[in-house]
C-alpha cells in the first residue's frame, strides 16, 4: 500500500512547489490531503466539457490531451508527463469547462486538489502563486503557437520544425527518438498516417533524415532550419 508521505514526495517534485519550504508545505498537505486517483493506460481521466473544478497534477505518468472535430478527427494538443499540472488555466477561467478530453498514455497516478484549497495554499506560498501563473503564461503562448503552426505552416514546416525542438545531441550527431508510432505521431499534426509517411520520405530522399523505424537522424540540420515556418 503507498504511502501518503511517499505521494506527497511526488506531488513536492512540481515545478509549482519549486521554492516552497517543503516542511511547511508537507505541513499544510498532510493536514488536509489531496486525493490520489490512478488510471490504467488508455483510460480517460478528463472529459471535454466537464467543468474543471479541482487541479488535476500528473504526479506519475504520461497522458495526452486530445481535441476531437464534429467530424471525428482527433488531435493531440499536448502531451503531459509527471510531475506536471493539467488546465492551471481553465481551473480559473470564468466558465472553468475543459476543452479537452484527457487520456492516460501509461498507467496514471494523478493528485486532485481543490480549487479552494490550492487558493489557501498560494495565499500561505507566495512561490506557488508565482508559478501558477508562469504555468498560465507559458500555457497560452504554447497554444498560441500551436494555432500559428496549424493555421500558417505547411505539415513540412512544421514536421521540420518538430524534428529540430525535439532532437538530442548523441555521438552520431542529431537524433530523435518517436516516444510512440507514427500514426500516434500523426494525430498530434492533426493529419493522416499516410500523408506524414510521406512527408519522412520527402525528407529522407532530400538527404535531411534518416529513419529507422523509432529512431531518426538528422543529416543535415541547416536544410531542416531553411525548412522551418517563419
Amino acid at each position: 500500500m503507498r504511502s501518503l508521505e511517499r505521494d506527497l514526495g511526488l506531488l513536492a517534485t512540481s515545478k509549482l512547489f519549486e521554492g516552497a519550504d517543503l516542511a511547511a508545505l508537507g505541513r499544510a498537505l498532510s493536514a488536509a490531503p489531496p486525493r490520489f486517483l490512478e488510471y490504467d493506460a488508455g483510460r480517460v481521466v478528463l472529459l471535454a466539457g466537464c467543468v474543471y473544478d479541482d487541479l488535476r497534477l500528473i504526479v506519475e505518468g504520461e497522458a495526452a490531451a486530445e481535441m476531437t472535430s464534429g467530424e471525428g478527427k482527433t488531435v493531440i494538443v499536448e502531451t503531459l508527463r509527471a510531475p506536471e499540472p493539467v488546465a492551471t488555466a481553465v481551473l480559473f477561467s470564468p466558465s472553468r469547462l475543459l476543452p479537452v478530453t484527457l487520456i492516460a498514455r501509461t498507467r496514471l497516478r494523478v493528485a486532485v486538489i481543490p480549487r479552494k484549497q490550492l487558493l489557501s495554499l498560494s495565499a500561505a506560498f507566495p512561490t506557488l502563486l508565482e508559478a501558477l501563473l508562469m504555468d498560465m503564461g507559458r500555457r497560452v503562448a504554447f497554444l498560441a503557437d500551436k494555432y500559428r503552426s496549424l493555421s500558417f505552416a505547411t505539415l513540412r514546416e512544421r514536421l521540420a520544425d518538430w524534428l529540430l525542438r525535439n532532437a538530442e545531441s548523441r555521438p552520431e550527431g542529431l537524433v530523435v527518438r518517436l516516444q510512440s508510432s507514427k500514426e500516434r505521431l500523426s494525430a498530434v499534426f492533426g493529419v493522416a498516417r499516410p500523408s506524414l509517411s510521406r512527408e519522412f520520405g520527402e525528407l529522407e530522399a532530400r538527404g535531411l533524415l534518416e529513419v529507422e523505424g523509432r529512431r531518426i537522424r538528422i543529416l543535415d540540420e541547416k536544410g531542416l532550419q531553411a525548412l522551418r515556418p517563419r
